[in-house]
């Protein structure tokens, strides 16, 4: 799965390449929720009037979201694309690379939306604060 030990992908490897893309994206995604929501828990909650606690843990949440393309492209350019044969099948597969990027960032962000809207009482809830009327 992880493609290390492919030699050469050639045309007819592609698709299967793809697919196992886009599925380690997404899968790739909810790992740095896990990751966010662990470093969340681990910054301290401040009870003070001025807590600086919620905006730390929206730090986080962001920087990651920030780094989930970022790795994920690099994990693509470095391990799956130099596994690949020039020509049509570098093609084929090199535009799939940055777009499954880009749905490991899509994902993360509504993963993260939705759970921050689900648990707003709760340290997840700072990632998208509601306003209080």
């Amino acid at each position: 799965m992880l493609l290390i030990f492919v030699q050469q992908a050639s045309l007819r490897d592609v698709p299967g390449l793809i697919t196992n893309s886009y599925m380690l994206a997404s899968a790739f995604a909810i790992i740095m929720i896990g990751i966010a929501f662990l470093i969340g828990k681990l910054i301290s909650v401040d009870l003070s009037p001025n807590r600086k606690d919620t905006k730390k843990r929206r730090i986080v949440y962001w920087t990651l979201l920030v780094l989930t393309p970022i790795l994920f492209y690099l994990y693509n350019f470095m391990i799956v694309i130099p596994n690949i044969k020039k020509g049509p099948a570098f093609s084929k597969f090199f535009i799939h690379g940055a777009l499954s990027a880009l749905a490991a960032l899509i994902i993360y962000f509504i993963v993260g939306f939705v759970l921050s809207k689900a648990f707003k009482n709760t340290t997840l809830g700072h990632w998208f604060p509601t306003k209080k009327k």
